[in-house]
C-alpha cells in the first residue's frame, strides 16, 4: 500500500549527490534550488518514492526521510559523532524500545537524535552538556526530527552528581571521561553498558585504565571503525578516492553490581 505525502510530513528530496533537501511540507511554501523551484503544494498527495519536476524541468526524487537524512541536515555548533561510530555504539549498548539512557556531551545532538529514534515513546534519554548554545541547537534538531518528547536535556557538568532514574546505558563524549566515571557509575543499573567516544588514543588509554582501576566495570574493549564506499560502473569497480578513515575511538564497558570505594 502506497503512503502519500500530507501537509506536515517530512520529505527527503534527492536531485543528485550535491543536491539533497530535507523539508517539512507546508502549503504555500517553496523550495528554491539552482535547478529550479519546487512548490510544497505539488508534493501533497504524491506517493513516497515517486519523482517530480522542478520549475526548470529537472527531475527530483521524493523519499520518506530516514535517520541518516536527518543527521546529514542537522544544524551544527560542534563536531558530530559520525554515523558509522554512532550506529556501532548503539548496537553495542543493547538499548531498544523502552530503554532509559544517559548521554553527556550532547553537542549538536546528532547522536541524541540517533539514540532517541531507537528507544521509542516508552523510553527516555537524559542528555547533559555544559554549553547552553549546544543544548539549544540539539533541541532544535530533535524537534525537526520529531523526537523532542523522548528527551530531557540539562545544562550540567556530568562530573557532578546526576539526578536521574537508574539507566540501562550511558553514552559519554567529553574530553576527560575518566573524571566522570564516579558520577555515571552511580546511575547505571548493574550490567548496564557504558559507551565512551574519544578522538585520540592517549584518551582511550587513560579511559581504559581508569575503568579497570575503578573496580566497577568489566568486559572492557576499545574499537576503531573505518568506512569505505565503492564506485560501481560496468567493468570499472573500485573504491572511491575518498573514505571516512579515523574519526575516533569507542570504549565499551559493562557495569558490575558491587559498589567498592571509587579510586582512580
Amino acid at each position: 500500500m502506497q503512503e502519500t505525502i500530507r501537509e506536515g510530513d517530512g520529505v527527503f528530496i534527492y536531485m543528485d549527490e550535491k543536491r539533497k533537501f530535507l523539508i517539512k511540507v507546508q502549503k504555500g511554501r517553496i523550495l528554491g534550488t539552482d535547478k529550479g523551484y519546487i512548490l510544497h503544494d505539488q508534493l501533497i498527495g504524491q506517493p513516497y518514492g515517486s519523482s517530480i519536476t522542478t520549475s526548470s524541468g529537472h527531475r527530483a526524487l521524493v523519499f520518506k526521510p530516514i535517520r541518516p537524512d536527518y543527521t546529514a541536515s542537522i544544524r551544527r555548533v560542534t563536531q558530530i559523532i559520525y554515523p558509522k561510530d554512532a550506529a556501532f555504539m548503539i548496537y553495542l549498548s543493547g538499548i531498544g524500545p523502552g530503554s532509559k539512557v544517559g548521554e553527556a556531551g550532547v553537542g549538536t545532538g546528532a547522536l541524541t537524535v540517533a539514540i532517541a529514534s531507537i528507544i521509542g515513546d516508552e523510553g527516555k534519554l537524559y542528555g547533559f552538556d555544559v554549553s547552553r548554545k549546544a543544548i539549544e541547537c540539539a533541541l532544535g534538531n530533535l524537534e525537526k526530527a520529531g523526537l523532542l518528547h523522548r528527551v530531557i536535556l540539562r545544562e550540567q557538568d556530568v562530573k557532578s552528581e546526576l539526578n536521574v532514574e537508574p539507566l540501562d546505558s550511558f553514552f559519554l563524549d567529553i574530553p576527560d571521561p575518566w573524571n566522570a566515571l564516579s558520577s555515571i557509575s552511580r546511575v547505571l543499573k548493574p550490567s548496564a553498558t557504558l559507551l565512551i567516544y574519544v578522538p585520540t588514543i592517549n584518551q582511550a588509554e587513560k579511559t581504559v585504565l581508569a575503568l579497570r582501576n575503578s573496580g566497577l566495570f568489566a568486559d572492557i574493549h576499545t574499537y576503531e571503525l573505518l568506512l569505505r564506499e565503492y564506485q560501481v560502473e560496468q567493468g570499472a569497480v573500485r573504491p572511491l578516492s575518498r573514505m571516512i578513515g579515523h574519526t575516533g575511538y569507542i570504549v565499551f564497558a559493562r557495569r558490575l553490581s558491587q559498589m567498592p570505594p571509587f579510586n582512580v
